[in-house]
């Protein structure tokens, strides 16, 4: 199927021919059913997005923890370089370290709830 819409269409003629059998309250209790389930697939799906937002805020800063990184072996090789006296390089490693750890616990803040989440939901 092409496109992003709905996998399955509703129909009402049809979810009506297949009722037709039955009598008010019966259809009733089947149409409660249905909208139950829809509620419940409704708020998994939420939840899922929610998770795969998370996980993809981990990875990006995961990604920057490896970008900086990199930065600050380059600042460091390029300081080395430059013999004792003070300077570019010896900032941007020194950026680029506060950036790092800033992440770092960003991330373990992260976990710490995530684990927190999970034993909630046992």
């Amino acid at each position: 199927m092409a496109g992003n819409g709905p996998r399955y269409q509703f129909d009402p003629a049809t979810l009506e021919r297949n009722l037709s059998g039955f009598d008010d309250a019966a259809r009733r209790a089947m149409i409660d059913d249905l909208l139950e389930e829809l509620r419940d697939r409704a708020e998994a799906i939420a939840a899922a997005a929610g998770a795969l937002a998370l996980e993809a805020y981990a990875l990006r800063s995961c990604a920057a923890i490896c970008g900086a990184r990199a930065l600050i072996d380059l600042a460091d090789s390029l300081g080395d370089k430059g013999g004792s006296r003070p300077g570019r390089p010896q900032e941007l490693a020194k950026v680029a370290k506060a950036r790092v750890a800033e992440t770092v616990r960003a991330l373990e803040l992260w976990r710490s709830g995530e684990s927190e989440r999970k034993a909630e939901e046992c």
